[in-house]
């Protein structure tokens, strides 16, 4: 990204992406001048050649405290990016997409929160990038890589950072710098030579801004336990009065497809669908689409609920993919007398999902 900036630039507002983040509080153009400032420090030092996606450089959020996991990439030439994974949950998922245990989009989406800076060509920029790039004289060349500023939040897709969240930006943008500028000055620097150790950039006491790195041993604590679905007393004896008969089995699943939803000029949601399946007929019961306000054992569960209405019939069991599911499910499934198992082949839910996704993707391409 070259350091020469176009002579004529926009007139700058007071705040960036107004528009976008109604609601919520955009950036000033003060706190993006900022931000463009330390992006472009940070390509001037091509961290992809100091550094690969798994040597992380930690940094505490200011202002919520929660630790943030920057991870550099652009060592295959591909994507040039800083991507700052925030809280203990995003490092869970940073090593699952290490260990190529997320493979979907979705997934992705469900649990990431992060924010980030990609260096894109021209052509890549939304006109809100444009305006912004402009009006900082950003160099308008072919040849120029471009920076861009985005936040992820779990169940949303990439959207316009507010203003805590470029504060948040900033101050991994200067972490990484930090620890580039020590890594290029000192060869010998071993920062990521213990497994799970991470160096940490602090300020440093003192009238001047400085900055310490200091060795960080960073363990990840068990996953957080899933909520059980409650059923109400009364909707427990309304549901257990009803005759209901016995029979077959039926296969539910949460199935996290990354389709964007929400209007073009606000932040897009990620669409879930709960499904219930008749494993021996195939027949569907009215899948529900949701989004990340819905959490996945209510989600299925009122699917589940809703077959058992529309079909008159209780299944003896039902098979569900994951046990983070089966616990969500067991409270409703108990009060049914129902039994729930885990199994990873659901072969009827399966072809339903693959007919749901190829219908909701056509209608989404063809607008």
């Amino acid at each position: 990204m070259p350091k020469k900036r176009a002579g004529s630039a926009a007139v700058p507002l007071d705040r960036c992406f107004v528009r976008e983040l109604a609601g919520e509080t955009p950036p000033t153009f003060s706190a993006m001048e900022k931000l463009y400032g330390l992006a472009t420090q940070l390509y001037g030092l091509r961290p992809w050649q100091l550094l690969d996606e798994s040597q992380l450089t930690l940094v505490r959020d200011s202002a919520s405290g929660e630790p943030c996991y920057c991870s550099i990439m652009g060592a295959l030439g591909e994507v040039y990016a800083m991507h700052a994974y925030i809280g203990t949950q995003s490092l869970r998922l940073f090593r699952k997409m290490e260990a190529e245990e997320i493979t979907e989009a979705g997934e992705f989406f469900a649990s990431q929160h992060s924010v980030y800076v990609d260096f894109v060509p021209r052509a890549e920029l939304e006109r809100q990038d444009r305006e912004l790039l402009a009006a900082l004289g950003h160099p308008q060349g072919r040849g120029s890589a471009s920076p861009i500023f985005r936040a992820i939040r779990p169940g949303y897709h990439a959207w316009f950072v507010t203003e805590e969240e470029a504060m948040t930006l900033a101050e991994c943008i200067r972490g990484v710098i930090v620890v580039c500028t020590a890594v290029a000055g000192h060869e010998s620097a071993k920062f990521w030579d213990q497994a799970d150790t991470y160096p940490m950039v602090s300020p440093a006491e003192g009238a001047e801004p400085r900055y310490r790195i200091d060795l960080v041993k960073s363990i990840l604590p068990a996953e957080p336990p899933v909520c059980p679905v409650q059923m109400e007393e009364e909707a427990v004896l309304q549901w257990r009065r009803q005759d209901y008969a016995l029979r077959g089995v039926m296969e539910l699943d949460h199935i996290l497809t990354g389709i964007p939803i929400g209007k073009k000029s606000e932040r897009k949601a990620c669409a879930s669908i709960a499904l219930a399946v008749d494993a021996e007929s195939g027949i569907v019961h009215a899948p529900e689409l949701t989004d990340s306000s819905v959490t996945a054992g209510d989600a299925v569960a009122k699917v589940f609920l809703k077959a058992i209405q529309s079909s008159r019939a209780l299944p003896k069991e039902v098979h569900v993919r994951s046990q983070r599911l089966r616990d969500c499910l067991v409270p409703v499934m108990e009060h049914l007398g129902v039994t729930i198992r885990v199994n990873s082949r659901l072969p009827a839910l399966d072809e339903a999902r693959s007919h749901l996704l190829r219908q909701f993707n056509e209608g989404f391409d063809g607008g």
